[in-house]
């Protein structure tokens, strides 16, 4: 499992011309911790989305795909999911002792 850090919630908006049409890309940083304590910064696609808050976060299942070889491949539009709900969502209750 890899955890996306966000550290900060700026906004890196991009303008491109396309066909003659104005187009805005925005974009934001955040890194992916590595073993052994090292980060590796890269931007995330926010497209119309929500800016993500700082924090820890996982890549959402409908991040990756299948490419034409049946090899997994991420998708261009890449979703965080927070790091704290899905551990939440997995969480396992223990019997109390004795029970």
């Amino acid at each position: 499992m890899s955890i996306v850090r966000v550290k900060s919630e700026n906004i890196i908006e991009r303008r491109v011309v396309i066909d003659g049409q104005s187009k805005i890309f925005r974009e934001q940083r955040a890194c992916i911790l590595l073993e052994g304590g090292y980060e590796t910064a890269f931007n995330i696609g926010l497209d119309d989305g929500p800016v993500y808050s700082v924090g820890d976060y996982l890549f959402d299942g409908d991040s990756y795909g299948q490419n034409q070889y049946g090899e997994l491949m991420f998708k261009r539009r890449k979703k965080l999911r927070p790091l704290a709900a899905w551990l939440k969502e997995c969480a396992v209750v223990l019997p109390a002792a004795g029970k």
